[in-house]
């Protein structure tokens, strides 16, 4: 039987894809050497043993009915390591090409060696301090929770747990490693009988490092290779459940280890302040929704009082009855039913991102208002002041979330983000090719790709090098990077992340099999989202109406306001005009731009066109014959759609998700859009 290297083991709970791709990676890194692959799946209930078993086949896996937890999972895995060596690995990771081997080499050089570490990468590019540390004392814990650690991280003092003053590449014997990467010889391993398993989660690497003091063996970290490790994307760090457990391991820890050494009185103490710990750690990592909560009610007190001051016209006695706090239950009235239906619709959860469940919570919470002043007479309040302040909240409400979802670095599906996400791809151009079409293929994603960028310096139609990478990213102000790894290697793009440390751009992969974007946080998969042709939403009587009903109020006050021109321009079109589904505009018509302007909202007064709709366009060809619009989703995603086919995509995707709210979206990207549909009309006809 042939001896094997390398056993690796990884435990798997509801990252599928992660795993595919440090498989991958594995399988690159791993060349002459004999590896043997364990996964452990610890309940995933998301079909992720078949969704490997069809990729990796070879890998041996292990089926487990419930999530045992780490350490368990990895026990049963090491029990059957037959390597020399034995790596665990959390799932969410990726090496490099030479990691297997530098580990390994190192091992075998240094036989008192009894487990290692390598360099860890944050997917930004940061180096990972945790790749190093010290056994938590009750002084290094200190430390840690005073944040002394990050204000002299080079201290022994306070930079101990994390030991600062030990340089990312330098060499050294540490005490702990991270249980996200842990190179061990497989005998030691096993002599430890593995991680000890009344640790469920968090805090076993840090108690199997610390028993390894009782041997003859000591801990490296070996800084020659690195990892990228994603950190945690099988749990949710805001959760209260992880930070009770997250706490609770330390505190185990402790106990098992150091409470020997303190009275009964101290360790009560030390309960107590873990105790307080968690509380406070699940504030201050929720203080976000509660900022965003508490900025949002801001903005709808602030309303009402709009409302108040406009409905009385800024007098001194609207002053005086607002310093009495006359009229305050209405703020609070309003507070609490913006608090109560935005969590029925989710809203703080969604990280205050949703323009329209936002404006319908406003909504709600002033009809509210509306209705409780209506039948308890001895609450009435000012109708107007209602509907004043109603105006105010929806245009408050409006520019902020714009404002926020359009400063934000945004992923690919972002309702109100009024430009595209531009993505630079790395990677050679017959691997960007079929990515191209791809994420073109996709109309729900709101990708632009800027251009190609050569990973190995060949030939071809690049917009730069790999070594122009920072920059081409400041110049053409790039949001998110792509590298496709069936085209880089691991090492290089691992060499090109630690390089672009502080950049804002997001950096994601795509893993061999080209089917999917392994971001830090999501996973987006490249293939074509059904269409079908049944109960499409544009159809439904209530969204016609409402589409309507707002082109008559965008429009009548338009035409009011250009009445005396209609006849001029109605004069000119019958000289000389050209019908385009059923739209008679000017020719020449850049030439009469304004006159055709006009006629292109007469058109949407009357109903013959949409505002947004299909192509208006003299060859338009398409499965389906719905109105035409000024502007539509297609014609946002011109430089996108390459064929008929993605033609009939995205407007399929525009009937089949249809809402007022895409038409405003709509409206509102096409402000930012160098799409004019006379322009394309003029080129059309002349060409």
């Amino acid at each position: 039987m042939e001896s094997i290297d390398i056993t690796v083991v990884i435990v798997n709970y509801k990252v599928k894809e992660y795993i595919a791709n440090l498989l991958n990676s594995i399988y690159k890194a791993k060349g002459a050497l004999s590896v043997q692959i364990i996964v452990v799946d610890n309940n995933s209930n998301d079909e992720s043993v078949e969704f490997l078993k069809k990729r990796y086949p070879k890998v041996t896996y292990i089926e487990n009915k419930e999530n045992l937890g780490f350490g368990v999972a990895n026990n049963q895995a090491i029990n059957i390591a037959d390597g020399e060596f034995t790596l665990i690995i959390n799932p969410d990771t990726l090496v490099s090409e030479d990691t297997l081997e530098v580990m390994l080499s190192h091992m075998r050089k240094h036989p008192k060696c009894g487990a290692s570490g390598c360099k860890i990468l944050n997917p930004d590019g940061t180096f990972a301090p945790e790749s190093k540390r010290s056994v938590p004392t009750l002084g290094t814990a200190i430390s840690k929770v005073l944040g002394l650690n990050s204000i002299f991280p080079k201290s022994k003092v306070f930079g101990s747990y994390y030991l600062g003053w030990i340089h990312e590449n330098e060499f050294a014997h540490i005490p702990v490693l991270s249980g996200s990467f842990m190179f061990w010889r497989t005998d030691v391993l096993q002599h430890l009988n593995g991680f000890d398993e009344r640790f469920f989660m968090y805090g076993e690497d840090i108690d199997l490092c610390y028993r390894i003091q009782n041997t003859e063996y000591h801990i490296d970290y070996v800084p020659n290779t690195s990892i990228i490790h994603y950190k945690g994307e099988s749990t949710r760090k805001g959760d209260l459940k992880y930070v009770r457990i997250f706490n609770k391991a330390l505190y185990q820890f402790f106990e098992k280890h150091q409470s020997k050494n303190y009275s009964q009185i101290f360790r009560s103490l030390i309960f107590t302040a873990i105790w307080a710990r968690i509380f406070i750690s699940f504030i201050v990592n929720n203080l976000k929704s509660l900022k965003a909560l508490t900025t949002d009610l801001l903005l709808l007190n602030f309303s009402v009082i709009i409302g108040f001051l406009v409905r009385f016209n800024l007098s001194v006695e609207v002053f005086t009855n607002l310093q009495s706090l006359k009229y305050l239950w209405i703020n609070v009235l309003a507070s609490v039913f913006y608090v109560t239906i935005g969590g029925i619709f989710d809203l703080f959860r969604n990280k205050q991102t949703s323009i329209s469940n936002a404006l319908k919570t406003v909504f709600g919470s002033y009809l509210g208002i509306a209705v409780i002043t209506f039948f308890v007479r001895n609450l009435a309040f000012s109708r107007l002041a209602l509907i004043y302040g109603l105006i105010s909240a929806i245009l408050l409400f409006l520019v902020q979330r714009l404002m926020q979802i359009n400063l934000k670095n945004t992923g690919s599906k972002v309702t109100g983000r009024l430009k595209n996400s531009k993505i630079l791809l790395v990677g050679s151009e017959s691997a960007a090719e079929p990515i191209k079409q791809q994420i073109y293929a996709r109309p729900d994603w709101n990708y632009e790709i800027v251009g190609v960028i050569n990973p190995d310096n060949k030939a071809g139609n690049y917009l730069g090098s790999i070594s122009q990478l920072k920059d081409l990213i400041r110049g053409y102000n790039v949001d998110q990077v792509f590298f496709l790894l069936n085209s880089i290697s691991y090492k290089s793009m691992l060499q090109q992340i630690s390089t672009l440390q502080g950049e804002r751009a997001i950096l994601k992969l795509i893993p061999d099999s080209m089917d999917f974007i392994l971001g830090k946080s999501n996973v987006e998969y490249l293939e074509q989202i059904p269409l079908v042709d049944i109960a499409l939403p544009y159809s439904k009587g209530v969204n016609r109406w409402l589409k309507r009903s707002v082109e008559i109020i965008v429009t009548s006050p338009i035409i009011f306001l250009l009445s005396p021109l209609l006849i001029f321009v109605f004069s000119k079109r019958s000289k000389s005009s050209v019908q385009i589904r059923s739209v008679d505009l000017i020719t020449p018509i850049l030439k009469n731009r304004k006159s055709n302007i006009i006629l292109l909202i007469w058109n949407v007064f009357i109903g013959n066109i949409h505002i947004v709709g299909s192509t208006l366009s003299t060859n338009y060809k398409s499965t389906y014959l719905f109105s035409p619009g000024v502007i539509g989703y297609a014609q946002l995603n011109d430089m996108r759609i390459q064929n008929k086919t993605d033609l009939e995509n995205y407007e399929q995707y525009y009937l089949q998700n249809y809402s007022v709210w895409l038409d405003f979206d709509i409206m509102m990207k096409s402000i930012f859009s160098e799409y004019s549909v006379l322009k394309n009309l003029d080129e059309e006809l002349n060409s």
